[in-house]
C-alpha cells in the first residue's frame, strides 16, 4: 500500500452519508494483445483500501486475469443491484483506455472492450441516487458525448434527482501517465491524496467535489507538464461533500 491514512475516512455525498456499493478494477497484465502497464493494480488497490476504510461499504475488487469484460459487467450488475435509493454506486477503472472504451484483461482490438456505453447502461439500471464513475485510463474523457478537450469542468443541475459524477484522468485526446518513482498513475495518486484531506482548500475537514477536481487537475497538469488534464462532468452540486476526515 503506497498511501497510508492515520484516520478512518467515510465517503459522503450531498451531505448525507450513503452506503457504498463499488466495483474497483485494475489491469496491468494483458492477454498478449496490448502492452502491459506498471501501476494500475496499485492504483486500484489504493482506491479499494480507501473505500474499505468504512467496513459497511461493499466493494468488489478485480485485477488482471480476473478483470475480464465478462467478470466486470457481472460484478457491476450484481453489486449495483443491491443499492437502494439513497445509496451510492461507484465504478473505478485503472488500465488502458481508447476512444469510447476501457480495456479489460482480455481485450483484443475492439473485441471484448468494455464500452463506455455499457458502463452507462449499468449505471442507468441502478436504483441508487448517487453515482460515481472514476477512471485512470488514456482518452477516458471520451466517455462524454461532448468534446471534453474544450471544457475541463461541467456541472449540470439534475433533472431526475440523481447525482451523477464522471471523473476521468484525461481529456478525450490525451494519454494518462504513470509515475514510476511512486509506482502510481498521476491521477489516482492525487485523487486518493485529495480525498484523504489534501484537497481541503478551506481546511474545514470536508472535501467538496470542486475542491477535489481543482486539486487533482492542478497537480496532474503540473506533474505532466500540462500534457494530461483530468475532467469532471455530470449532474451534481459542485459544493457537495465527497469526503470528510
Amino acid at each position: 500500500m503506497r498511501i497510508l491514512f492515520t484516520v478512518t475516512l467515510l465517503l459522503y455525498f450531498s451531505f448525507v452519508e450513503a452506503k457504498i456499493y463499488a466495483v474497483v478494477v485494475g489491469v496491468e497484465k494483458y492477454d498478449g494483445t496490448v502492452t502491459n502497464l506498471g501501476a494500475s493494480v496499485d492504483d486500484a488497490q489504493n482506491m479499494y483500501n480507501f473505500l474499505r476504510a468504512n467496513k459497511n461499504n461493499k466493494v468488489v475488487y478485480l485485477t488482471d486475469t480476473n478483470a475480464t469484460k465478462q467478470n466486470i459487467l457481472y460484478a457491476m450488475e450484481k453489486t449495483f443491484a443491491l443499492a437502494k435509493k439513497d445509496d451510492m454506486i461507484i465504478f473505478f477503472f485503472a488500465g488502458h483506455g481508447a476512444e469510447g472504451m476501457f480495456c479489460p484483461h482480455n481485450v483484443n482490438g475492439g473485441k471484448n472492450a468494455l464500452l463506455h456505453t455499457e458502463v452507462k447502461t449499468m449505471f442507468k439500471k441502478s436504483h441508487a441516487k448517487h453515482k460515481l464513475v472514476i477512471a485512470d485510463a488514456c482518452f477516458s474523457g471520451s466517455i462524454h458525448t461532448k468534446s471534453s478537450s474544450k471544457k475541463n469542468y461541467e456541472a449540470n443541475s439534475s433533472k431526475n434527482n440523481e447525482n451523477v459524477v464522471i471523473f476521468m484522468s484525461s481529456r478525450d485526446d490525451e494519454y494518462s501517465m504513470e509515475d514510476r518513482y511512486i509506482n502510481a498513475g498521476f491521477f489516482t495518486h492525487f485523487l486518493v491524496r485529495g480525498m484523504g484531506g489534501e484537497a481541503d482548500g478551506d481546511k474545514n475537514k470536508e472535501v467538496t467535489l470542486y475542491e477535489l477536481y481543482a486539486y487533482v487537475r492542478k497537480n496532474v497538469r503540473s506533474k505532466t507538464m500540462e500534457k494530461q488534464t483530468p475532467v469532471m462532468f455530470g449532474n451534481f452540486n459542485k459544493e457537495a461533500v465527497i469526503t470528510t476526515y
